[in-house]
């Protein structure tokens, strides 16, 4: 303890102090809604290359997201961009004198592109969000790769003219937006853009390509020679995923799970197209990133996935370094997130399961750790519920892993349960961590069972292959082997479960409702699908062939199979409550999905709401309407499940407010 000790005054931190425990015996507090959903008060922070300045998002007091400035000089932050129309969702840093930023407009998901100039503080236009649904009159751009080395340029795709679906490589100055087109490494309009891969310099030297049933893997010494082959796997199960070149831009980086279900990490040389033998494998889960120093001339390790993120370093001082941050920081996971050029600034995200999370800057120089803010300032964690790894067995006898939230409180009684699918479906899980979501709910009362069913990432790839056309299969059939999991073991009152879920989870919230409606008292589809035949044709009618293979190999495109998979065809089976809420303008679950299964509901007398937002899309991006719908979550749930005990108190900032009985609105 003496170390650690020394350690924290060295760093010019506060003695140590455990995180106050929760006790059965206290009467948490009920969170306002807008302390969970509410724009953070910081978020993506990030350093300049130089270590003179550091950047990141904040509301600036406008309800929209823009971003702020901190010269390290001085510790004094200033606004720097304030968004107009659109929320800014995403930025870097060009060189050290220049950010480049995005944001949609409408949830339309085409994001507009701008350059800010610190030296003359004047942002400008380098492309444009799609003005109308569909249009193709915009001068819009998608980034292949920010060319970090570059301090002036990008490398982006966008139309050959304005108004052309002829799609041109550029190579963009983000000082005057001026763009040179690049033609070396691209079959011009014939790409996705996941298939290049672009070295330090910013060559085109991997890439992939569709030929028939297969994906090609094809790399190259050098911009002026031509492609070779390195490897071949069917469409869809393709077993190698790049990730980036080393400095000397021979070395590509590169995980295969030809040997290894899970994944292995390797190196290819693109000269001899040669695969090493691999890194490292992960004893379980698999690899998230691949750890470099920041002019990638070091290899520091891999972070990887099981039931929480851990580290595996090769490099004995990063090792080093993570365990010292570790020991200051003892309750949360700390992820280095950002570090200038030089890394001797190191900008710290620590977070854990009930901690939104703090920002620290180390400074290695002196050396000295200083918070910077926290991302949620409302949130206390001893007032939230600790997120607990489970598993159990499916009823084909797979093992499925998940995790367990229960509210505060004595416990030690069946209670309400949700049933919490996420997206995607393939590839997503759900993961440890601070989820505004779980927390919000588990503060009402609720338990949250979040499964990683059949299909989810980080599992391996025969555990991501079995979920395919299960789409209201087998896939289902885990969520309700959940259910049934959580009222044998006394945490679910099996009369009081409902299913609530986004995106695949609305659809899973649907199949629930139409093909299992015994088992929930109620269900909630936020922006979910209805009709998977939608969502086959639209891949058909967008022209992707990649995208056509796979929804036909992944979803399935029988006929009949995707009528009896869909659940706009059972509407008559619901017997429960429903709540519906969709963004007119999402691009990836059309509303049709929604106007053609509200009639439905009408027509077979079924018990609903709705909520429409015209200005959102995928997910409710704006504070006010995330809100919103929270608010209307809020009530469904306390009239259908229950959950909050009357006589709890809302607390708003130092005001106590007592809340109304279980069940009024």
């Amino acid at each position: 303890m003496g170390f650690i000790r020394t350690l924290r005054r060295l760093l010019g931190l506060p003695p140590l102090c455990l995180l106050p425990g929760i006790s059965g015996a206290e009467i948490q507090p009920v969170i306002p809604v807008e302390h969970f959903f509410a724009e953070p008060d910081i978020k993506q922070v990030q350093l300049s290359p130089d270590g003179r300045n550091l950047s990141f998002l904040t509301t600036l007091g406008t309800g929209k997201v823009g971003i702020a400035l901190m010269e390290l000089a001085t510790g004094k932050p200033i606004p720097l961009v304030a968004a107009k129309d659109e929320n800014i969702d995403s930025y870097f840093w060009k060189g050290s004198e220049f950010l480049v930023y995005s944001g949609d407009l409408g949830g339309n998901e085409s994001a507009a592109i701008r350059s800010f100039s610190l030296a003359k503080r004047k942002v400008l236009p380098l492309a444009e969000s799609y003005r109308e649904r569909y249009s193709d009159r915009a001068n819009f751009a998608l980034i292949l790769d920010t060319l970090r080395y570059d301090p002036h340029n990008l490398l982006v795709f966008g139309p050959k003219d304005v108004g052309s679906w002829t799609i041109s490589l550029w190579r963009q100055d983000v000082r005057n937006g001026r763009k040179v087109k690049v033609s070396s490494g691209i079959d011009e309009g014939k790409y996705d853009v996941g298939n290049y891969l672009v070295d330090n310099r910013g060559r085109i030297l991997a890439r992939t390509r569709i030929v028939g049933q297969e994906t090609i893997y094809e790399v190259r010494a050098d911009d002026e020679s031509s492609f070779a082959e390195a490897a071949r796997f069917p469409l869809n199960d393709e077993k190698w995923e790049w990730r980036y070149f080393a400095a000397d831009n021979e070395t590509l980086y590169l995980i295969s799970r030809e040997k290894h279900d899970t994944g292995a990490l390797h190196t290819l040389n693109v000269r001899t197209r040669r695969l090493s033998e691999p890194l490292f494998t992960t004893p379980e889960g698999e690899i998230v990133s691949v750890l470099s120093s920041w002019d990638r001339t070091k290899l520091y390790g891999v972070s990887y996935l099981t039931d929480r993120l851990r580290y595996h370093f090769f490099d004995s001082a990063r090792l080093q370094l993570q365990a010292q941050i570790d020991l200051t920081l003892p309750h949360t996971l700390n992820t280095v997130i950002s570090s200038s050029a030089d890394e001797q600034l190191l900008v710290i995200a620590a977070t854990s399961d009930r901690d939104p999370g703090t920002y620290y800057l180390l400074d290695r120089r002196v050396p000295r750790l200083l918070p910077l803010g926290k991302i949620n300032r409302h949130i206390k964690p001893e007032q939230m519920a600790p997120m607990e790894p489970v598993a159990f067995k499916a009823r084909d006898g797979l093992v499925l892993h998940g995790y367990l939230t229960r509210p505060p409180g004595p416990g030690g009684k069946p209670g309400p349960l949700i049933i919490h699918p996420h997206g995607g479906p393939f590839g997503i899980r759900d993961e440890w961590g601070f989820n505004p979501e779980v927390q919000f709910l588990a503060n009402r009362g609720y338990a949250v069972l979040q499964i990683n069913y059949r299909g989810s990432g980080g599992y391996g790839n025969s555990f991501l292959r079995a979920g395919w056309r299960e789409w209201g299969g087998k896939m289902q059939d885990d969520l309700s082997d959940g259910v049934q999991w959580a009222v044998q073991v006394g945490i679910a009152d099996p009369k009081r479960v409902a299913i609530y879920g986004a995106s695949y989870g609305g659809y899973a919230a649907l199949a629930g409702a139409t093909f299992t409606p015994e088992l929930y008292c109620c269900a909630v589809n936020y922006v979910g699908v209805s009709d998977l035949g939608l969502i086959t044709s639209w891949s058909r009618r967008g022209g992707d062939r990649g995208s056509e293979i796979f929804f036909k190999q992944w979803v399935g495109d029988d006929r009949a199979y995707l009528e009896t998979r869909s659940p706009i065809n059972f509407v008559e089976r619901i017997r429960v409550p429903t709540l519906h809420s969709y963004g007119f303008n999402d691009p990836r679950v059309d509303i049709k999905h929604w106007t053609r299964l509200e009639p439905l509901l009408k027509k077979h007398g079924k018990e609903y709401e709705a909520i429409i937002e015209g200005q959102e899309g995928h997910g409710f991006s704006n504070e006010s309407a995330r809100i919103a719908f929270y608010r209307r979550l809020e009530a469904f749930l306390a009239r259908h499940l229950g959950g909050i005990p009357a006589g709890r108190v809302e607390v708003k900032d130092s005001k106590v407010v007592e809340m109304p009985a279980k069940g009024t609105d």
